[in-house]
């Protein structure tokens, strides 16, 4: 008779092979699992550390580019302004002399004041050439009404000036750096038209008719 082997925890099985296999993989799994936490836990340690340098570097970068970009773009926009503040002198010495041109009274509305012309009503010369002008473009501008110009009795013209500063924000940042120029540009408009309430000068000639 054969021999019965009734020890089997001697001999190996396939299921206990295939569970020690198991074992190990998983084993490993975990064992990578874990490596890969604490790399991930030093690089989350290093960060603090790092990041604020960098975002303190950026800020003063940021800070010092936009100062140079907000320079040179404000330099077109500045000589544009520059440009509208003349032509609306020039309007406004335009407008005033058409008004004045049709007054009755412009005899005695002659004469000069300064922006804003308080004394002077609206409907006045002087007050509504002052109410076409920026105070903040041409501060303490000289608005002046003659009449008459030149002389003669017939076809006398009547003249209105203005006259204001504007200043330049580009120069002003050049005298910063110590550069020396004037940032205060003059800016001067004259107007004349005929007055609208006076008789013209007829020419009269000599002639032979039948």
């Amino acid at each position: 008779m054969r021999k019965r082997v009734t020890e089997s925890g001697n001999l190996p099985t396939r299921k206990s092979a295939w569970n020690t296999s198991t074992i190990s993989l998983r084993d490993g799994a975990l064992a990578a699992r874990e490596i890969t936490t604490r790399r991930l836990a030093v690089r989350t340690k290093q960060v603090p550390a790092f990041f604020p340098r960098c975002r303190g570097q950026t800020l003063v970068e940021f800070s010092l580019v936009f100062i140079l970009l907000l320079i040179v773009a404000w330099i077109p926009a500045d000589f544009g302004l520059a440009f509208y503040t003349g032509q609306l002198v020039q309007n406004a010495a335009r407008e005033g002399a058409r008004i004045a041109a049709v007054d009755p009274d412009l005899p005695s509305q002659t004469g000069s004041c300064t922006l804003p012309c308080a004394g002077h009503s609206a409907h006045s010369v002087l007050g509504a050439t002052a109410a076409r002008l920026s105070s903040a473009l041409t501060p303490g501008a000289a608005i002046t009404v003659v009449y008459p110009v030149g002389g003669g009795s017939c076809n006398q013209m009547v003249r209105v000036q203005v006259v204001g500063n504007y200043r330049f924000f580009f120069y002003r940042v050049l005298a910063l750096f110590g550069a020396t120029v004037n940032p205060v540009v003059s800016i001067s408009r004259t107007t004349e038209m005929r007055w609208e309430h006076q008789p013209g000068c007829i020419a009269v000639g000599t002639g032979g008719g039948n």
